[in-house]
């Protein structure tokens, strides 16, 4: 009888063993075509070029290279000095694929099933290396991990250590309290969540000044809507921001608790989106500014052309165009696959952008947008305008005007070898701002209420309504012109009559 037992439970352990043997060797082939497809996505993404992958394919293990170059047309436009050779970015990394069905249970005895556990190490240039050495020491610095389930569906947890460091010779501190990210997503990677903290960064360097970064949070949940878009809600909360930077020029910048918060959503073929940015304090050189807030609005795009512009600006992106070729095509574009976003009554709105001042506040409001237009409509200027709605009213104080051309003023002339002086420029400047402002007065182009300047308009149905007051259109005022010179109404060809009966 314990003869039979013990052959039997040999058996049980001979025929476990080889279904996991089995099973681990069927998970590393499911795995490499999961992670070609992942590849596949990421080489499909406008910001980067996959060089060279390398798979190398074992019985419970396997072991991918790959070189991964930023697409140089990200940055083309930036970096790019005519006679020099464009820099290239480029990093390699190595992951180390664990294969199902229980790839950590013999590493960190965590029995959950998994068809694959991937770890990534990435390979630094030697000089970037000795560099990242001397914050991080011999920590790595970045640490990622990808789970993925059966079904494809996985989640990458992404670490960046912590680190404090000082340089006791030239005074430079530096802190970061790391990074903690976690993006779960879909295996067809039409579903998107993700979730990031940065609790803080701070440096100093010794007479020349200091920064700190504080609460920085990211969000993102999207999922691919109908029209092949992704949509959902993402957010970006900073708690606040400090810049000191004494000397002769002093300058100190403080924010507090600032945050986005962006929409997307589908009604139909038809997208709506949205982005509210609020500020609820900015001290600048010790003047305290807010709170601030801005609402843009994006309603009735059709959906499935921003898809497909979308899928063609990525495929533009990918190809070695200069900024005369890429912008052409651009052009091409727009008016061979954009026309559906004209045709579905788009509309585009700032809705409300207020900003309080220390004694006294911003306003500003517009929208425009199209009803009913058609792609002929585009030869046909007077029909395209009828068609046009607009409005926009804005409130703001005379001084904001007049520091924004001092600003100006001081760029543009405030030069040493100018020989003019910084008061004489201001003076200038603001006589220049207060002549301008009284002129447009009184053509009533704004309205002046004491310390504030301020002005409506909207275009509707053709009409022009700016401050209360109707002006007429440029073809309006022709009309009008031709109308005075024929004495009546605008000149008309009629059609010939026909001659009297009897007459020859």
């Amino acid at each position: 009888m314990k003869r039979k037992v013990l052959v039997a439970s040999t058996l049980t352990v001979v025929l476990l063993g080889v279904a996991y043997v089995g099973g681990s060797w069927k998970a590393g082939r499911s795995v490499q075509d999961t992670l070609d497809k992942q590849n596949q996505w990421l080489s499909n993404l406008p910001y980067f070029i996959v060089k060279n992958r390398e798979y190398h394919r074992g019985w419970f293990s396997s072991t991918e290279k790959t070189t991964l170059q930023i697409n140089p047309q990200m940055y083309r436009f930036f970096l790019e000095k005519e006679g020099e050779p464009l820099p290239t970015f480029e990093v390699t990394y190595t992951q180390n694929i664990q294969h199902g069905p229980l790839p950590l249970l013999f590493t960190r005895g965590n029995p959950h099933p998994y068809k694959a556990v991937v770890t990534t190490e990435f390979e630094f240039a030697p000089e970037t290396q000795k560099f990242l050495t001397r914050f991080f020491g011999t920590q790595k610095p970045i640490n990622i991990e990808n789970r993925i389930s059966f079904n494809d569906d996985g989640v990458i947890t992404i670490k960046v250590p912590a680190f404090d460091y000082e340089e006791a010779i030239s005074g430079v501190k530096a802190k970061w309290q790391g990074l903690n990210a976690t993006l779960d997503y879909g295996g067809d990677f039409n579903r998107v969540k993700l979730n990031a903290e940065a609790p803080g960064l701070s440096g100093e360097a010794k007479g020349k000044g200091n920064f700190s970064l504080n609460g920085l949070t990211f969000t993102v949940d999207h999922v691919r809507g109908k029209t092949g878009l992704m949509i959902g809600e993402s957010t970006a909360k900073i708690d606040s921001f400090n810049l000191d930077m004494p000397g002769d020029a002093p300058f100190k910048v403080a924010l507090q608790n600032v945050s986005y918060d962006g929409k997307l959503s589908e009604n139909g073929e038809l997208v709506d989106g949205s982005a509210l940015f609020r500020l609820d304090k900015l001290t600048l050189n010790d003047q305290p500014y807010g709170p601030a807030e801005l609402l843009a609005e994006a309603n009735h795009l059709h959906g499935p052309t921003l898809a497909r512009l979308g899928d063609e600006f990525n495929r533009l992106q990918k190809q070695q165009l200069s900024r005369d070729q890429l912008t052409t095509e651009l052009v091409k574009l727009a008016k061979t696959q954009g026309m559906p976003l004209l045709t579905h009554d788009p509309h585009l709105a700032i809705r409300h952008l207020d900003i309080k001042l220390p004694d006294s506040s911003i306003h500003l409001s517009g929208e425009v947008g199209l009803h009913g237009f058609k792609p002929e409509d585009l030869d046909q200027p007077v029909v395209f305008m009828r068609k046009l709605v607009a409005k926009a009213d804005f409130n703001v104080p005379r001084k904001v005007i007049s520091t924004v051309v001092t600003w100006q003023a001081r760029n543009m002339f405030g030069n040493a070898d100018n020989g003019v002086s910084q008061a004489d420029l201001d003076y200038l400047a603001g006589q220049f701002v207060e002549g301008q402002l009284d002129r447009m007065a009184d053509q009533k182009l704004i309205r002046v209420d004491g310390d504030t300047v301020a002005a409506t308009a909207s275009l509707e149905n053709g009409k022009f309504i700016l401050n209360g007051v109707d002006v007429p259109l440029p073809w309006e005022q022709v009309q009008h012109a031709v109308s005075d010179a024929t004495g009546g109404t605008p000149a008309v060809k009629a059609p010939a009559s026909k001659p009297a009966a009897g007459s020859k």
